[in-house]
């Protein structure tokens, strides 16, 4: 599976998932929001060689910098066994008089933390 977008089934709701996910997203530079049981993400500004490169190869903008964005979306399955959490990893480049760019590049090590951090809530990667 693309390390971008992975999914784990949990036998309970995932409760100590978004709690561990709102806990890892406590930095200076990152913000959390959780607008529903079902739903949470992290936004977070990236250092400042990287922000540069990313807004000049996408037509960036400097007064909306590019964000490293972690979703987590938790729903009942067609088999109506346990939840299915998903995750989506992309970086969000708002660009000048254009639509946002979510930009997903493969990063096994990041997939590798989110399949632990599923399994240390519970979870079982799929």
């Amino acid at each position: 599976m693309d390390p971008a977008t992975g999914r784990a089934r949990f036998s309970e709701f995932p409760e100590p998932l978004y709690a561990a996910f709102r806990a890892a997203c406590e930095g200076p530079a990152q913000s959390y929001v959780r607008p529903d049981r079902n739903f949470a993400e992290c936004r977070e500004l990236l250092p400042p060689d990287t922000t540069a490169a990313i807004i000049l190869s996408y037509d960036g903008m400097l007064d909306d910098l590019p964000e490293l964005v972690i979703r987590f979306t938790t729903s009942e399955p067609l088999d109506g066994i346990g939840y299915l959490v998903q995750n989506d990893i992309f970086l969000n480049v708002p660009r000048r008089n254009q639509q946002e760019l979510q930009i997903r590049l493969p990063d096994e090590r990041l997939g590798q933390t989110i399949n632990a951090l599923y399994r240390k809530a519970g979870g079982t990667p799929e």
